[in-house]
């Protein structure tokens, strides 16, 4: 079995690399702002450029997500709003829920699950959109 030329480590590196960080600028930073490790900073050292591509790649994807994502909050909120605006002021979300269409709830119900989840990327790859 042929032997992949991008390595999932390298790739990983790549995108948790943080260009915006000057503070020191013979060091590399992940995103957090962790400095990297002397290991982390050899093995990104000897990225290729099929790596690089991949990391593009992966970046380009993230971001689509973080829009997908974006959408969906959006829509979970122009949903509430829809039906707060017939409530009385002080009225709570399970308000909203109890007037709500059935068409409407269970949009509600499969956007509730990703736009309250604690990581919902990580929701999103688990689960999927429904």
């Amino acid at each position: 079995m042929p032997s992949s030329s991008v390595r999932p480590e390298v790739v990983l590196l790549i995108t948790d690399l943080d260009l915006d960080r000057h503070e020191d600028p013979s060091r590399c930073y992940h995103l957090d702002g962790r400095p990297f490790t002397t290991a982390e900073h050899q093995l990104l050292s000897t990225m290729t450029p099929a790596e690089i591509a991949a990391a593009k790649a992966q970046m380009r994807l993230e971001d689509e997500w973080e829009r997908e994502l974006d959408a969906m909050k959006d829509a979970f909120v122009e949903l509430l709003m829809k039906y707060f605006a017939r409530l009385p002021k002080g009225s709570v979300v399970s308000d909203a829920v109890a007037i709500m269409t059935d068409e409407d709830r269970t949009e509600y119900e499969r956007l509730v699950k990703i736009v309250t989840a604690q990581d919902t990327m990580e929701y999103l790859a688990e689960h999927g959109e429904n």
